[in-house]
């Protein structure tokens, strides 16, 4: 697996490195990573969810027009920008200010990719 590398050849080599441990269950770093490992989990004859159930994180676009669609975290990133933003401003504002945790909400959004997803109408 390549550290730092979240894209589809990164999770292609991950989920190879995976099955060959027998693991029934794959969560991606990113919806990108996501499609890599669906690719190598079929072309190893194995069926998402059935055999593998498959999982991405940031509901981004083409999540839910993969075959099977994508089970993904998503996330809200207009939200983290303009959360970034106010806590760069309040930085700059009180640079003696203390450290801030901020935890924004995130969505589970279940797909046919994994066990009990939803089913295409």
């Amino acid at each position: 697996v390549v550290d730092g590398d979240f894209n589809e050849p990164s999770g292609a080599v991950g989920a190879g490195a995976l099955l060959e441990h027998g693991v029934d269950a794959i969560f991606c770093a990113n919806d990108a990573t996501a499609v890599g490992a669906l690719r190598v989990i079929q072309e190893h004859g194995l069926r998402v969810p059935e055999d593998v159930a498959l999982a991405g994180f940031d509901d981004l676009d083409f999540a839910a027009r993969l075959d099977p669609p994508l089970t993904t975290v998503r996330q809200g990133v207009r939200e983290q920008g303009a959360e970034a933003a106010r806590t760069l401003f309040q930085l700059i504002a009180d640079r003696d200010g203390t450290p801030r945790r901020v935890i924004l909400p995130t969505e589970l959004v279940i797909r046919q990719s994994t066990v009990g997803g939803v089913t295409r109408p």
